[in-house]
């Protein structure tokens, strides 16, 4: 495999090519940018198989180098300094990204990812993704099961429940989605969001709040969905309601 390094920090370019040099005998790395318009002049003249690019380059944002390659034959390492609006970006697309200062363990096994990853259509859905939600206030987040990978706008989310390890989305236009992993990893992502687990089994988008009734500790939503309340949860949600 032959990889590209587009980072404008000498250091951190020097220490990805050690890094890979000692633990990857295939891996040949055939190229060093520290611009978005070398970057993309390399990308074109090298044609790597996967990449690591810096989200934050002196002469712009990373990003910007997707703009030329609308569906790139590669995969890409990205990494970025802390930023809550970057990791944000990455956690709805469902795509994994370094956050500098690194470990080689955190890049050999970024590095594994790219080796492993599954077919293009799918890594573009998940590119594509991450794409909008780095330049756009409307988010989007990926949800992935056997059978489809969902982009849908988080806004359209109405509520979710649990079931032990999976999760069921329901959307305000009725559809239902049904992924493998746990509520609580999808409340992390979407409390932000005016999100709230008002239950053990229940996250609702709180945008869609129609009536609470207090006798019977019950929320309701959009379409009269009507969901328990948690004693532990009241207090939070009563205090929400009083700011509308």
């Amino acid at each position: 495999m032959n990889c590209i390094i587009i980072e404008d920090d000498k250091n951190t370019a020097a220490v990805l090519k050690t890094i890979v040099n000692d633990h990857f005998k295939n891996i040949k790395i055939t190229g060093n940018a520290s611009s978005i318009k070398d970057g993309v002049a390399l990308l074109h003249k090298e044609n790597p198989d996967f990449i690591f690019l810096d989200v934050n380059l002196d002469d712009g944002d990373g990003f910007e180098i997707l703009q030329s390659f609308p569906n790139p034959n590669f995969k890409i390492i990205f990494i970025t300094s802390y930023s809550t609006y970057a990791v944000e970006a990455f956690k709805f697309s469902a795509l994994d990204f370094v956050l500098k200062p690194f470990s080689p363990t955190e890049i050999v096994n970024a590095i594994h990812k790219v080796i492993a990853a599954q077919n293009k259509a799918n890594y573009l859905e998940k590119l594509t993704t991450l794409y909008h939600n780095h330049i756009s206030s409307d988010k989007k987040i990926i949800l992935s099961n056997s059978d489809d990978i969902h982009i849908i706008p988080i806004e359209s989310i109405v509520y979710a429940t649990s079931d032990n390890s999976y999760t069921t989305f329901f959307t305000n236009d009725n559809e239902k989605i049904l992924v493998s992993k746990s509520l609580k990893s999808f409340e992390e992502k979407l409390t932000p969001h005016l999100f709230l687990r008002v239950h053990q089994k229940f996250l609702i988008n709180l945008k869609y709040i129609k009536r609470y009734h207090k006798k019977s500790d019950e929320i309701v939503l959009q379409n009269t969905i009507s969901l328990p309340v948690a004693k532990s949860k009241k207090e939070v949600l009563l205090n929400f309601i009083k700011t509308l």
